[in-house]
C-alpha cells in the first residue's frame, strides 16, 4: 500500500511517498520545489496566474511521480498562509481542473491538530503528572501557544504573531541583524504578555517547538545534525554569529536566498526570544513532518482512533475550562448532557446525526448557559458572542458556527421561523434543528437547575416517545417547561413524546 501526502507552502511545495510496513511505514521519495510566493503577495493580498500555473506545473510532476510508484491515493494539505490570500478559492479550482488532484481535503484548520498529534505521538510523556511542557506551534502570521502542566492542557492560546509577519516588519523598517533580536523581545512581549501571567509560578521543565518553516530553516543552518540534538545554547552561539554578519553574508555563506536568510534570522530570533522569556533551560523541536501524521492515520486507523479520543479529551477539557471561566453551572451542564446524549441514542432510527454532530451536542450542552454571567434575560445571544470570540482547543471555525446556531435556539423564544434564516440549508440546517429540539428537551427536564428530576427511563411505544422521571419534589416548573420546550421535537421528528414523573414522596 503507497500513499503520498502533498504540502503546499509559502516558500515550498513538498511531496513524501509512503509505503506501508508491519510497524510504520517507509518513505519511499521526497521532493521539494522552491517556491516564493511570500514577497509577491505581500502587498496584493493574492496568487497571480503565473504562479497559479506554475504551482498546478509543479503539482503534475508530482502527481505523476506519485502514480509511479503506484501511489493513486494522495492528500494535498496547504499552510495558513494560504487563508489570507484573497483568490485562494481560484487557486482551488485551478487545481482541480489542471491536476485533478483531492484538494477539497485541504482544511487549513486542521493544521494546528495535525501539531498537536505530533506531540502526543514524540512527547509520550506530554500528560504526566510530574513534568510541565510548553507547545510553541510557529505559523506564518500566527502561533499556537499550549502549556501541558499536571497532565493537563491549562493555556491554549493564539498570538497573531508567526515567523513571516515578523519577516516582514523586519523588511519593512530595514531592521538589521544586529537589531533583530532586541526589536523582537520588545515585539514578542506585547504579545505573549498575557499567555505569562497564566503561566504564573508554574515552573517549565521543556519547550516544544514545532513548524514546517522553521524545520527546513534548521536543517539549512545545522545541515544534516538531527534537530532533536539541537540544544538552546547551540541557537545562542548561531544568533550570535548571525548578529555579527549581514544578510548577504547569511545567504552567500549557507548557500540561499536574501530573504531566506532574514526568514532564518526572524526563526532563531523568535525561538531564542520566547524561550528567555518564559525562563525556559531546554527545548526540544519536534523532527517529524505533518505529512508523516498523515500518513501513520492512513495505514493504521487505530492510530487515528487514539489521536482522535485524545484530542476529544484536551477540547472537553477546553471547553469544561471556558465554562468556569463564566462560572457556569457545571451539575445542571451534566444533567443536560447525559439526558440528551441518552434521548439522541434512543432516536438513532430517526436521525442521521454522525460522531461530530454528537460533539456540537455535547460542547452546547456544556457552555448554553456561560451568557448569564453577563446577562440573564438575554443570556443565549451573549453564549454565542462569547463562542464566536473565543479560541476552543480542536474547534475550527465551521464547527463554532455550528455550536453557536444551537447555543442560540436552545431557549424557548427561539423561533423556528427565524432559525431557518441563517445560513444554514438542507440536511445540515434538519440535522442542526434536531440537536436544537433535543437539547431544548434536556433543558426543560432541568429547568430549576437543581436536578429534582432523576432515575430517567427513555422508550419508544410505536410513534410515541416517554420520558419517566422520579422525583421528591415539586416539578411544575419542569413540567411547564417542558411543554413548551417539545414543540420543535414533536415538529421534526412526527413523534408524540410524553413526560411521566413519579413523585416518590422521600421514599
Amino acid at each position: 500500500m503507497t500513499y503520498s501526502v502533498i504540502e503546499i507552502n509559502s516558500t515550498f511545495i513538498e511531496m513524501k511517498i509512503y509505503e506501508k510496513k508491519d510497524s510504520g511505514y517507509k518513505v519511499l521519495e521526497k521532493v521539494s520545489e522552491d517556491l516564493n510566493l511570500f514577497k509577491e503577495i505581500k502587498d496584493k493580498k493574492e496568487i497571480s496566474l503565473e504562479k497559479m500555473r506554475k504551482i498546478c506545473d509543479i503539482l503534475k510532476k508530482m502527481d505523476n511521480l506519485s502514480r509511479d510508484y503506484g501511489a493513486f491515493d494522495k492528500k494535498v494539505i496547504f499552510s495558513e498562509f494560504f487563508k489570507n490570500i484573497t483568490n485562494f478559492p481560484m487557486m482551488l479550482d485551478q487545481i482541480k481542473l489542471k491536476v485533478n488532484l483531492p484538494v477539497e481535503n485541504a482544511d487549513l484548520s486542521e493544521k494546528t491538530y495535525y501539531s498537536i498529534k505530533k506531540l502526543i505521538h514524540l512527547e509520550k510523556e506530554i500528560f504526566s503528572k510530574k513534568e510541565s511542557r510548553l507547545f510553541f506551534n510557529l505559523k506564518s502570521f500566527s502561533s499556537g501557544v499550549y502549556l501541558f502542566y499536571k497532565g493537563e492542557l491549562c493555556i491554549n492560546e493564539h498570538i497573531n504573531l508567526g515567523t513571516e509577519k515578523l519577516y516582514s516588519i523586519l523588511e519593512e523598517n530595514n531592521i538589521t541583524t544586529k537589531k533583530a533580536f532586541d526589536f523582537i523581545c520588545d515585539y514578542l512581549e506585547s504579545y505573549v504578555e498575557f499567555v505569562r501571567r497564566s503561566v504564573g509560578r508554574k515552573i517549565i521543565k521543556k519547550l516544544i517547538l514545532e513548524g514546517e518553516l522553521e524545520e527546513k530553516i534548521l536543517k539549512l543552518i545545522f545541515g544534516k545534525k538531527d534537530l532533536k540534538n539541537i540544544t538552546l545554547n547551540e541557537l545562542k552561539e548561531k544568533l550570535k554569529f548571525f548578529q555579527e554578519h549581514s544578510y548577504n553574508e547569511l545567504a552567500f555563506k549557507y548557500g540561499c536566498s536574501v530573504p531566506m536568510a532574514k526568514l532564518m534570522m526572524t526563526s532563531i530570533c523568535l525561538i531564542v526570544s520566547f524561550s528567555d522569556y518564559f525562563e525556559v533551560k531546554e527545548i526540544k523541536f519536534l523532527d517529524f513532518n505533518i505529512k508523516d501524521i498523515c500518513a501513520l492515520e492512513k495505514f493504521y486507523p487505530e492510530i487515528k482512533y487514539s489521536f482522535d479520543e485524545t484530542l476529544w479529551k484536551i477540547t472537553l477539557d477546553s471547553v469544561i475550562e471556558l465554562g468556569e471561566k463564566f462560572d457556569f453551572d457545571k451539575e445542571h451542564s451534566e444533567f443536560v448532557k447525559q439526558i440528551g446524549i441518552k434521548l439522541l441514542d434512543k432516536l438513532k432510527y430517526f436521525h442521521s446525526l454522525g460522531i461530530k454532530d454528537y460533539k456540537y451536542f455535547i460542547v452546547a450542552a456544556y457552555l448554553h448557559d456561560i451568557g448569564k454571567a453577563i446577562d440573564f434575560e438575554n443570556h443565549s445571544e451573549h453564549s454565542a458572542y462569547i463562542l464566536e470570540n473565543t479560541s476552543i482547543f480542536g474547534l475550527n471555525k465551521d464547527m463554532i458556527e455550528k455550536i453557536v446556531f444551537i447555543v442560540r435556539a436552545h431557549t424557548s423564544n427561539a423561533k423556528l421561523e427565524d432559525l431557518y434564516n441563517y445560513g444554514f440549508k438542507g440536511e445540515e440546517l434538519i440535522k442542526l434543528l434536531k440537536i436544537i429540539s433535543v437539547i431544548k428537551i434536556a433543558t426543560s427536564l432541568d429547568r430549576g437547575k437543581k436536578q429534582r428530576l432523576y432515575n430517567e427511563k427513555i422508550h419508544l411505544d410505536k410513534n410515541n416517545l416517554i420520558i419517566e422521571m422520579d422525583t421528591d419534589e415539586d416539578f411544575y416548573m419542569e413540567k411547564s417547561s417542558f411543554e413548551k420546550q417539545s414543540k420543535l421535537f414533536r415538529y421534526l421528528f412526527d413523534l408524540d413524546i410524553e413526560l411521566k414523573i413519579n413523585r416518590r414522596f422521600g421514599e
